[in-house]
């Protein structure tokens, strides 16, 4: 029964990983070219020759293999990421599923990394931070918090409530970039943070609670600079400081779930 269970499971996660590539694919394309296609049309085709990709070769994995990587009408290269995004969907919803098993709150945490998974790639691709779905995880949020499937640590000497602490999270989390951007921008007359960066670190704030920000925000920061030194071409003029927190906050939750920080202030 593990087994099958497993199995299925792991399809699922695949094919979720496949229509992540798609959704993020597509949603650039509609926010900068302004193209006809939209999330659900045109059916899967080749981005160089526009050729309609038959169901055998959209099956996650199978699919690239059989096609060796090629498209077989043109011949055109098909991007490893494709195969990237699929591996790392089944390896992140299989570890959440050996943690936290069968439940409502893995099915939060696996939503939530999706969303989080598609605004990393974007803001790394084209600093773009979807508005939706920067707003989606903090609703996320709010909805676990009143059925009490939360992220969220409990901070009883706040005395506040589950559907509370998501909101404050989130008020702190935007505020503390909007204010260290109101001072930038008092000094150089322009913005130096994007809005949506502060929308992101809300909903950060609110799925992780506002006392957990600081952390974050230093991690986030140091994944950002490691980033641009990794390819300081593409960002030598703008930073994508929100693929930087999404990281950071991925560093601070493993550390936090296996209790790291507390051997780090041991040592």
């Amino acid at each position: 029964m593990d087994a099958f269970l497993i199995a299925f499971l792991s399809i699922i996660f695949l094919s979720i990983g496949s229509l992540t590539s798609v959704l993020i694919h597509r949603l650039i394309l509609m926010e900068f070219q302004k193209t006809d296609i939209n999330l659900f049309f045109p059916p899967s085709h080749c981005i160089n020759c526009g050729a309609k990709i038959s169901i055998i070769n959209l099956i996650p994995i199978l699919g690239y293999l059989l096609q060796m990587g090629r498209c077989i009408k043109c011949n055109a290269s098909i991007s490893i990421t494709y195969l990237m995004h699929e591996i790392i969907h089944l390896a992140v919803g299989l570890s959440i599923y050996l943690f936290e098993g069968l439940s409502y709150q893995a099915l939060i945490t696996y939503l939530l990394f999706t969303i989080l998974y598609i605004l990393l790639i974007c803001d790394l691709k084209k600093f773009y931070l979807p508005l939706y779905l920067n707003l989606s995880i903090t609703l996320i949020a709010i909805i676990s918090g009143f059925f009490g499937i939360t992220l969220i640590e409990s901070y009883g000497f706040l005395n506040i409530s589950n559907i509370s602490l998501p909101l404050i999270g989130f008020i702190f989390g935007y505020f503390f970039l909007w204010s260290i951007n109101l001072i930038y921008k008092l000094l150089k007359k322009e913005d130096g943070i994007g809005g949506g960066d502060f929308i992101l670190l809300g909903g950060i704030g609110s799925i992780v609670g506002p006392l957990s920000i600081a952390s974050i925000v230093l991690l986030g920061s140091l994944s950002t600079l490691i980033i641009m030194i990794f390819n300081h071409k593409k960002y030598a003029k703008e930073l994508p400081l929100g693929a930087g927190l999404i990281f950071g906050l991925f560093i601070y939750i493993i550390f936090e779930y296996f209790e790291l920080f507390t051997f780090i202030y041991v040592v």
